[in-house]
């Protein structure tokens, strides 16, 4: 195990009813407006939106909105959003949604106290010095933005989807009530899992062979969500089912999965799915369940290890060598995948094989990434292959 410095400073107020919870907090900090930032109807459907309002009317703090944030949110409502600040009253801003909206106000808050433009974090041109503080209300749970300094957006102008980090844009409380949930279509209930199992599986599918305690907590994570995510597709309003599929996700990419390893992971399937969703607006959990299969076959002969590993601990593969361990785990997900009614292939996704090259193009951006092997523009190539 590697020495480490773990730091998530997230307060989260979980269990039903408790967007009331964070009056005191907002109270306490001083706030006195705030800036909303949510979807569209799903917001309203599960009633988050009334119970955020209501909150926030009886504590007198004032607030406005910026809305119809979409799936792969893109950075012009960030710019709309830091405008909407920058014009004043504002002092917080407060997510109600899934990753998107929290990815947004992430970038909203870093951007607003930033005299260049927003995109300049995302391009590593600048670094965060100061940041509104993020007071969340969490609806989906996917990809752990509650919990952690990562935002994701995309730039169509510049045809790239990628993330910026900073410590200063952890929120500083997260409300998730899990009951706000029950009410999602079960797509993304789907891709949700599937990405929250993503963020599990970078982890223990990075080589690093000295952090078994830390992947014995990771295992146990994806056989959960393997049990839960069928469950809710035939019982979604189940609370405790719910429960347990959003205080996975919050686990799964809080940082903790990393503590201890020689690498924070291998997130080489997130990159290759980025693109998928960029340049054709694909879900991000139906393009990691496409991508990630696919990334596993093209590596799994030169590094069995891993996989096999992950056979025996979440799939019960005992038998064979490791090299026959690890494909059979491989398939063993993709069936998993197939049996929740997600997409494993790019033909599914409605995208043609003379597509592929401009895919990985794009993918690879003259750069090489991954943990595991290190990928050339030639191997993201033969992965898109394989993926089709």
């Amino acid at each position: 195990m590697q020495n480490f410095s773990w730091f998530n400073p997230t307060e989260i107020i979980f269990g039903k009813d408790t967007v009331k919870d964070l009056a005191p907090r907002l109270k306490a900090d001083g706030v006195k407006g705030a800036l909303l930032v949510y979807g569209g109807k799903g917001t309203f459907k599960s009633g988050a939106y009334t119970q955020v309002t209501d909150m926030l009317n009886k504590a007198g703090i004032k607030f406005s909105d910026v809305n119809d944030i979409k799936p792969n949110p893109k950075i012009d409502k960030v710019r709309e959003g830091i405008a909407r600040v920058k014009a004043g009253g504002i002092d917080a801003v407060i997510p109600i949604g899934g990753g998107s909206a929290f990815d947004t106000a992430k970038a909203i808050a870093a951007g607003s106290s930033y005299s260049g433009d927003v995109w300049d974090f995302f391009e590593k041109k600048a670094t965060v010095e100061k940041a509104l503080p993020i007071y969340g209300v969490l609806t989906a749970s996917a990809s752990a933005s509650e919990v952690n300094k990562i935002a994701v957006i995309s730039n169509p102008e510049r045809e790239i989807k990628t993330s910026m980090t900073s410590a200063l844009i952890y929120p500083k409380v997260s409300v998730i009530d899990p009951s706000f949930q029950i009410t999602l279509p079960e797509k993304q209930t789907v891709y949700g899992g599937i990405d929250i199992i993503a963020h599990i599986l970078e982890r223990v599918l990075d080589g690093d062979e000295g952090s078994e305690l830390i992947d014995d907590q990771a295992y146990a994570l994806i056989r959960t969500m393997i049990r839960v995510i069928p469950e809710l597709i035939e019982k979604p309003k189940d609370y405790d089912l719910r429960a347990e599929y959003a205080l996975a996700g919050a686990m799964a990419h809080n940082g903790f999965l990393s503590v201890g390893r020689a690498t924070r992971g291998d997130f080489s399937s997130h990159r290759l799915g980025h693109t998928l969703s960029l340049l054709f607006g694909v879900a991000h959990g139906a393009s990691l369940a496409v991508m990630m299969p696919a990334w596993a076959r093209y590596l799994y002969e030169e590094n069995p290890v891993p996989f096999a590993r992950l056979g025996e601990e979440v799939f019960e593969i005992f038998d064979g060598t490791d090299e026959e361990k690890a494909l059979e785990a491989i398939e063993a997900l993709e069936d998993f995948y197939k049996d929740i009614n997600a997409p494993t292939t790019l033909r599914e996704l409605g995208i043609k094989e003379d597509d592929i090259e401009k895919i990985a193009a794009n993918a690879s951006r003259g750069e090489t990434f991954g943990t595991l092997k290190k990928l050339e523009a030639e191997d993201v190539l033969e992965i898109y292959k394989l993926a089709y």
